[in-house]
């Protein structure tokens, strides 16, 4: 008999919410790969959690041909998820990026061949083999996949965050804070798996029912990750291959960077390029015809300013000149090259150490 209780309601619940947001992720126009990848991420949990829902109904009661169904695919979390995080800052794919999957294809067709078995056999295979040294090794294998794939995306978030430090004009828009949380909420959930396996290989064998909390976090991790993603889906990702720019004859000896940090940096605040919202390193070489190379050392060397730092710190400057004006702060956070009023309020705060409307009530009181 089939009856949907409280723990397949509660689980069906999170995977239809992930199935329903992968659907969008697909659909989304910006940001494709990236958004693909999270949705096919998205579906292989939910096939994950599956057999657990349908179970707790009693589906395989009624139907016990359902076993071995090919609904597990849990060697392709770890690729899926690097390739997320890799692509929202390379829509480019590598080489041989394809090989990265061979394991779950090989998973897959283990499943989808043992599904196609009588069910006698499957019976037989599932005693005698599958639950001794099938299972074990999986478990195994998925642990240290998703550990190795979950540290290169770590490091990839980090290199990116540093390249828009260097690079970019919106790091305040981009600063990423909810990808550092992606990724350590998947990492959370890797580490109480770990302990169920822990407890049921040896303190006490874990049954069916025994695994519903480890699959109810799953589903949650399913909720939490199909928002924060669909919430970024539409931003745009500077690529991190910034695009070259032919270096400047130089002259004999060593440049004097401060001085020509200090050159270009008043070049750039009476141009007002720093108005620009997505300005990158690369633009401002270009307006100031240099190559990205030699105006990172003149920023970094000379003034001792990260790129963002630099172009932060003028717009913040010009922001403090309209403040003692009339005008709203959302306004002119925009009109001095920042994309949102909550960038703006931390680019503020990290120069003058007040918030944009402290700081104006402040200075109007000195007046």
């Amino acid at each position: 008999m089939i009856k949907f209780g409280m723990w397949s309601t509660l689980l069906l619940a999170g995977s239809l919410h992930g199935l329903v947001v992968a659907g969008l992720l697909w659909a989304a126009p910006r940001n494709r790969l990236a958004n693909r990848f999270l949705a096919t991420l998205l579906v292989t949990v939910v096939l994950l959690i599956t057999p657990y829902t349908i179970g707790y109904a009693g589906f395989y009661d009624a139907w016990p041909w359902l076993s071995f169904a090919p609904l597990y695919w849990q060697l392709a979390f770890g690729p899926l998820l690097y390739f997320y995080v890799r692509s929202l800052g390379d829509p480019v794919l590598p080489a041989g990026w394809r090989w990265h999957f061979l394991p779950a294809l090989v998973q897959g067709a283990y499943y989808g061949v043992a599904f196609c078995l009588p069910l006698q056999t499957k019976w037989v295979w599932n005693d005698s083999g599958h639950l001794s040294y099938v299972m074990p090794a999986l478990n195994a294998l998925t642990l240290v996949s998703v550990a190795t794939y979950w540290t290169l995306a770590l490091r990839r978030h980090r290199n990116y965050q540093a390249w828009l430090e260097a690079n970019s004009g919106q790091r305040e828009e981009l600063r990423l804070g909810w990808l550092r949380g992606f990724l350590w909420a998947v990492a959370v959930v890797v580490v109480l798996n770990l302990g169920f396996q822990v407890v049921d290989t040896a303190v006490t064998r874990l049954d069916y029912f025994d695994y519903f909390p480890f699959y109810l976090v799953l589903s949650l991790l399913v909720y939490y990750l199909g928002i924060e993603g669909w919430r970024h889906a539409g931003l745009r990702f500077p690529p991190m291959q910034a695009a070259s720019v032919e270096p400047a004859a130089d002259a004999a000896g060593e440049r004097d960077w401060r001085a020509l940090g200090e050159r270009w940096a008043a070049q750039v605040a009476a141009a007002g390029w720093w108005r620009e919202p997505e300005l990158s390193l690369a633009d401002l070489a270009r307006h100031l015809g240099t190559n990205s190379n030699y105006l990172s050392r003149a920023l970094n060397e000379g003034l001792g300013q990260s790129f963002s730092d630099f172009i932060n710190r003028l717009r913040v400057e010009e922001a403090q000149r309209r403040l003692l004006g009339p005008g709203e702060v959302l306004a002119i956070a925009l009109d001095v090259g920042f994309g949102s009023k909550a960038s703006f309020n931390r680019a503020f705060r990290a120069c003058t150490g007040q918030t944009p409307t402290a700081w104006r009530a402040e200075a109007r009181r000195s007046i």
